[in-house]
């Protein structure tokens, strides 16, 4: 029988998602006696093969399986290619799905255009459970395109493309993943016709694991050189040898190609950029200035490499290399504070003016923002920090200058200040942008309202995403402030679905003291400690209007997950909102800091009024990495939470808590399952010699992961024994009651360990997300407990533990008495008179 379609399923180890793949391809509108499904099987070792066979027995005349010897997706893909037969090719992912109406409409746009060997439908894909258009702005209607006259239509993923099989023939795959855009110009190069539907959906749950296709970790120098040659080499040469110069069409597609190319930041081998120089002169300078796909550093990255690392001042201006970015904007006490920084390639100084003259500013060092890929650091953070004296009295005109030329301005975020809105207002004074100078004068209610206005206007006339929820906050803000201006509110916070950390702890001591200020706790109505939190305080939900209208006028934002997508509930347009705000960001800390977090926790990116620690050790480490605090800001004084420890000895409870790992990160059900993190502690929590020595002493086992661990907790079989924590007990009262923590490297150790109970560090492997040999906080010397590297082992020591009763032995109750400062109950108390003191924002 001949087919109009092959469907090429390449599928390892995806027993959760190859059903919904393959019944999306049977319930299709079109005839599936007309559909071929070619499933090839990398060596899967699960149930995958069991459930292509019962497809197989109920459909034998349309569905192939082949199964290879190794996981080999190049192989697999080209094998598919070889079998089929359809009219059509396509490739399915396991647990992708098509829209029931897909092929049929397909078919309908093939047949009125037969001379389209390229067919493209829209994409939607999911992260973080929300639907993403991906690529579709050219999808708007069906219909064909010359891509020698529109280039910008070309293909850049296989997952949405349906390819007439006789148009592919004598072409193979040679690298995995990022080939497709190879094979797709060499095809449009003989036939440039791209036919375009935006009638069915290809829909991906896992798009991050397909499209990426160079891991750092393995990306040697033959591999790169490999890379280039198959998709920068060979078709450059084709290209010329078809056209006589290279198309737009083609320079898009080696955008595509190079885009994943640049995010290997650092590789084991030294590279020779050359090689990828000399290709990179065949794009043209509008189309990587104007490319959707890569973002403005690997732009800077890409022209560098064209232009021989000299740029021209026109490239410098359109990469924005002559823009400074002020990432801090804070009027407190009458003084400006003001930290910004830019990009540079060169040597570089900037100086400060206020009112014509130079004023001192000190230079920052943020390493964490130079930016690297292939092994090159090609751009330096250059940041500058200074703190102006300011009065009413006057007016002061702010400019930044580079070897005497004015430089422009703009804004990071969560700059209080955007160039959306145009202007900032404190209290006693306004900042207005203007031809890349700040003014700042003193506020009266005539200069805010005119400006208001002009911002208001520029808002509505621009129409930038998210214009319609501003216009009406704004307005309402200016109805608010006359009676909110003069409030003292001060919100408390853990994270917006949960409330069991430093935040309410806080919340619950300051509920106590008699003083003249809003205290809101800030949680999502649907949490179910919602209405007891209730007793204690006044409780906004989470994203709330009232949320939203207290949050541009709350003094002090206390919490202990300082994300600024979490603490600002407009954060999505927080452009529109910049220059209203005056928190103060306090950081409760969510545990003991061991690792070196300054990529995140830093002063240009969180701006922090107050940085809480607990030890020596860890006060240290924030002056020792990048941070850029000052003292006044960083302030040792212990955790809330910690006060409410107690160590109940009438449960007997080997609490297993491991951390995360980021690389897991919006990952499907089947990568998860795949991943070692995953084996490791499922293995584990089905030990059966362990589950057997903790029955025989009345030991319960309880799986408490963390928190993202949660988006997978069904991945993890059951028995009859081990506790899975579905219902997430209060962390307290785990603590508490536990007698052993087994973890990885979770920050939870410090709580247990402070009620002097023991813990086992289960670090099996080197998937951790952080450096442990660049912390200050040695697991072998400084731990609280032994670290193990095997589950045998680690089943070993806990047995041992159980023998004795799970009692502390002393070597490891001298490091925590060593390590703890404070045990007198009292860190609340420090904390809340502490934030009292800190100056306000004006």
């Amino acid at each position: 029988m001949e087919f109009d379609f092959s469907i090429i399923i390449s599928t390892f180890n995806s027993e959760l998602g190859i059903k919904k793949s393959i019944d999306s391809i049977i319930n299709q509108t079109h005839a599936f006696k007309k559909i071929e499904i070619i499933i090839v099987d990398n060596n899967s070792d699960d149930k995958t093969k069991d459930i292509c066979d019962d497809y197989i027995k109920k459909y034998a005349h349309n569905i192939k399986y082949f199964q290879l010897d190794e996981n080999d997706f190049v192989r697999s893909i080209n094998l598919g290619i070889e079998q089929s037969s359809g009219t059509f090719i396509a490739s399915l992912q396991p647990h992708d799905y098509y829209s029931k109406n897909t092929l049929q409409e397909i078919w309908e746009f093939a047949n009125k255009n037969k001379d389209v060997d390229v067919i493209s439908i829209p994409l939607v894909f999911f992260k973080n459970n929300k639907k993403w258009n991906y690529l579709n702005y050219k999808i708007k209607k069906s219909k064909k395109v010359n891509l020698l006259n529109e280039p910008k239509y070309v293909q850049y993923l296989g997952l949405s493309t349906f390819i007439r099989r006789n148009s592919i023939e004598g072409l193979k795959f040679k690298i995995p993943h990022n080939q497709g855009p190879t094979i797709f110009s060499e095809i449009l190069m003989n036939n440039p016709t791209l036919g375009i539907t935006n009638n069915g959906a290809y829909f991906s749950r896992n798009i991050d694991e397909k499209i990426y296709s160079i891991n750092e970790e393995s990306f040697f120098a033959d591999d790169y050189e490999n890379y280039i040659e198959i998709n920068f080499s060979r078709l450059i040469e084709k290209t010329l040898n078809k056209f006589s110069n290279v198309p737009q069409f083609i320079q898009f597609n080696l955008i595509n190609h190079l885009r994943w190319l640049l995010y290997a930041e650092k590789t084991p081998e030294k590279l020779d950029l050359s090689k990828l120089s000399e290709k990179i002169k065949y794009i043209d300078d509008e189309i990587i200035l104007n490319s959707i796909l890569l973002p403005r550093n690997h732009k800077i990255f890409t022209c560098l490499l064209k232009h021989d690392f000299e740029l021209s001042e026109d490239l410098k201006e359109k990469l924005e290399l002559n823009t400074i970015f002020i990432d801090n904007y804070d009027i407190i006490n009458d003084k400006l504070h003001i930290l910004a920084s830019k990009l540079t390639t060169e040597l570089t100084h900037v100086d400060i003016f206020v009112n014509g003259e130079k004023i001192k500013a000190q230079e920052v060092l943020f390493p964490q923002k130079d930016e690297y890929s292939l092994n090159c650091r090609y751009a330096k953070d250059y940041s500058i920090e200074t703190a102006i004296p300011i009065n009413t009295n006057e007016e002061f005109e702010l400019e930044f200058k580079q070897e005497n030329k004015k430089l422009h301005i703009d804004f990071s975020r969560p700059c209080n200040f955007s160039k959306t809105v145009g202007y900032a207002k404190t209290k006693h004074y306004i900042s207005i942008l203007n031809n890349d100078s700040i003014i700042i004068k003193k506020k009266t209610t005539g200069n805010w309202i005119k400006q208001e206005l002009k911002t208001l206007i520029h808002i509505v006339k621009e129409r930038e995403t998210g214009f319609e929820k501003a216009v009406p906050f704004r307005i309402i803000y200016m109805l608010a402030y006359p009676f909110l201006r003069n409030k003292k509110i001060w919100f408390y916070m853990d994270r917006p679905n949960e409330s069991d950390d430093n935040g309410l702890a806080l919340f619950k001591y300051s509920m106590k003291q008699n003083e003249k200020i809003d205290k809101y706790f800030i949680l999502d109505s649907h949490n179910k400690e919602f209405n007891n939190i209730k007793k204690i305080g006044k409780v906004i939900p989470y994203k709330s209007i009232k949320h939203r209208i207290l949050g541009l006028f709350v003094e002090n934002i206390i919490t202990s997950h300082p994300d600024n997508e979490i603490i600002y509930p407009f954060w999505g347009g927080y452009p529109f909102f910049a220059g209203l705000l005056k928190s103060n960001n306090i950081f409760l800390q969510h545990g003991i800091l061991k690792d070196d977090i300054s990529s995140w926790l830093n002063k240009s990116n969180m701006n922090l009024s107050f940085f809480l620690v607990s030890s020596a050790k860890e006060y240290e480490s924030i002056f020792k990495y990048p941070y850029n605090y000052d003292e006044n800001v960083v302030q040792l004084l212990g955790l809330p939470r910690y006060d409410t420890l107690e160590n109940q000895k009438d449960k007997k409870q080997i609490i297993i808590m491991p951390s995360w790992r980021r690389d897991l990160d919006h990952k499907s059900n089947e990568y998860v399952k795949n991943n070692e993190f995953f084996k490791k502690f499922n293995s584990l929590i089905n030990n059966e010699r362990l589950i057997e020595k903790a029955r025989e002493n009345n030991y319960e086992i309880i799986f408490r992961p963390h928190p993202k661990v949660y988006a997978y907790i069904d991945l993890f079989d059951r028995n009859d024994y081990v506790k899975i924590d579905y219902d997430k007990e209060r962390y307290q009262t785990l603590f508490n009651n536990g007698s052993l923590m087994i973890t990885d490297y979770s920050s939870v150790s410090f709580d247990f360990a402070y009620l002097y109970k023991p813990v086992l560090y289960y670090q099996y492997g080197d998937d951790y997300h952080f450096d442990i040999e660049d912390s200050y906080f040695d697991y072998e010397t400084m731990g609280f407990g032994e670290v193990v590297k095997t589950e045998e082992e680690l089943v070993d020591l806990t047995i041992k533990y159980i023998e004795k009763n799970c009692e502390l032995d002393d070597e490891y109750a001298k490091r925590i008495s060593d390590f703890f400062i404070f045990t007198d109950k009292n860190n609340c108390k420090r904390v809340h008179d502490k934030i009292k003191e800190i100056p306000l924002k004006d």
